[in-house]
């Protein structure tokens, strides 16, 4: 039995969930920012406790490795890189705009070859995108080769974005011709599942290259420098 433990504290929250073999075992959601760090380790306390599971039989650590905000980000890649450290166990990063897609796509179930374009407030004047479509069930990036983050990339406020769905909290920041417009937010049972096909296909790495993706060079702000 392989057993994954799921990290998100990047969509202002709190959530961790537990996976043996792919079937979701326990999962907990914290609404909310403040506090993270001590609210994260007491649901991994917890989650081991109710499963009877140590982490030393976890198989695998899948986070949230953005983009989003930084200390969301911070947060849950420093875990699973400790864990991971500590135990030797592998690690699933999951983006953060492929999760927005992926969970409208298992709600909604889109029609093939649907264009969907996930988007979040970067704060800043500006929002991360990324765009995918529908093939064969499964959500697929669409892939800039001249972007170094592939499908992921930031674009100011009232840029127009055409799709046929638009998902995530920068819906209202964009203009769009798009048919659909969701607002959802995906859990740790969301990163999960994505990180268990990945992990299946033996894409897990150790914890040294369990990387953030941050977007921004200057991810680290003052609040004066964000114009807050």
């Amino acid at each position: 039995m392989s057993n994954l433990m799921a990290f998100d504290t990047v969509f202002e929250q709190c959530s961790i969930a537990l996976l043996a073999d792919g079937t979701v075992i326990y999962e907990q959601t914290v609404p909310g920012g403040r506090g993270q760090t001590e609210i994260v380790l007491s649901l991994v306390d917890e989650a081991l406790s109710q499963t009877n599971i140590k982490l030393s039989n976890i198989d695998c650590l899948a986070f949230n490795r953005g983009p989003g905000a930084f200390s969301g980000i911070r947060i849950n890649t420093a875990v699973v890189q400790a864990l991971s450290v500590a135990h030797e166990t592998l690690c699933v990063g999951v983006s953060s705009l492929t999760a927005l897609a992926d969970t409208a796509h298992q709600i909604h179930r889109f029609a093939e070859s649907s264009y969907i374009t996930a988007v979040m407030d970067a704060r800043q004047n500006q929002v991360y995108a990324g765009n995918f479509m529908i093939k064969h069930d499964n959500i697929q990036p669409i892939v800039d080769i001249s972007n170094v983050y592939g499908n992921e990339f930031l674009v100011d406020y009232g840029s127009t974005m055409p799709a046929d769905i638009i998902v995530g909290d920068g819906v209202s920041l964009i203009n769009t011709n798009a048919n659909i417009k969701l607002k959802i937010q995906p859990t740790a049972s969301d990163i999960a599942r994505l990180a268990w096909g990945e992990y299946q296909q033996g894409h897990a790495v150790r914890a040294e290259h369990a990387l953030p993706v941050y977007l921004r060079d200057n991810a680290w702000k003052t609040l004066a420098e964000q114009g807050k």
